[in-house]
């Protein structure tokens, strides 16, 4: 991630440092520093860049993404989580949008996501351009306690994704009577 200022009230994603965990781990209340930590570990060996959103100095949420090759020249936004009071100031946007921008920066094809079937952030992606792909599927993920408990996570998922051109925006519809191929948003 390119580090840029922000500026008053604006929203900046930008890598998190260790230090952080605590201070993150207070405002993303549903996730424990233990959890944060085991990205941490993930993020050391490959897994993840991990994220933070920060406005006006205050951390405000989180977010993931890896590059990956399958699906060819994507970046995998994952784990977006904004600090509970704050959510529906438009935080989850601005993350979402700059991880967008960085896929293009970063010269990929496209952005995609797994989201819970049943989670009232897929308005949020649909409204930002990401569209469902296939049918849903069962997504597994490790819940990490304070009390040094984990917990395996099953989870109804969808697999949404933003298309992305050199141009910057999602790629248009085909002309009107054209289907779409099999398996494009």
């Amino acid at each position: 991630m390119e580090a840029r200022e922000a500026t008053a009230g604006e929203v900046r994603i930008r890598p998190l440092r260790r230090e952080e965990i605590p201070a993150i781990a207070a405002a993303v209340v549903e996730m424990s520093a233990a959890q944060f930590e085991n990205r941490w570990r993930e993020q050391e060996i490959g897994l993840r860049e991990l994220l933070v959103a920060e406005r006006d100095g205050a951390l405000v949420g989180t977010v993931s993404i890896c590059e990956k090759e399958r699906p060819p020249c994507s970046i995998h936004l994952f784990a977006l989580e904004v600090a509970p009071p704050l959510r529906g100031q438009g935080i989850g946007r601005s993350i979402i949008d700059q991880v967008i921008a960085e896929g293009r920066r970063r010269g990929r094809e496209r952005v995609y996501l797994d989201v819970r079937v049943d989670n009232r952030a897929r308005r949020l992606y649909q409204r930002v351009g990401f569209r469902r792909v296939g049918g849903p599927f069962l997504n597994t993920w490790w819940l990490f306690g304070a009390d040094g408990s984990r917990q395996r996570v099953e989870e109804v998922a969808v697999r949404m994704i933003r298309r992305l051109n050199a141009g910057g925006s999602a790629l248009p519809p085909p002309p009107a009577g054209l289907p779409r191929p099999a398996g494009d948003p």
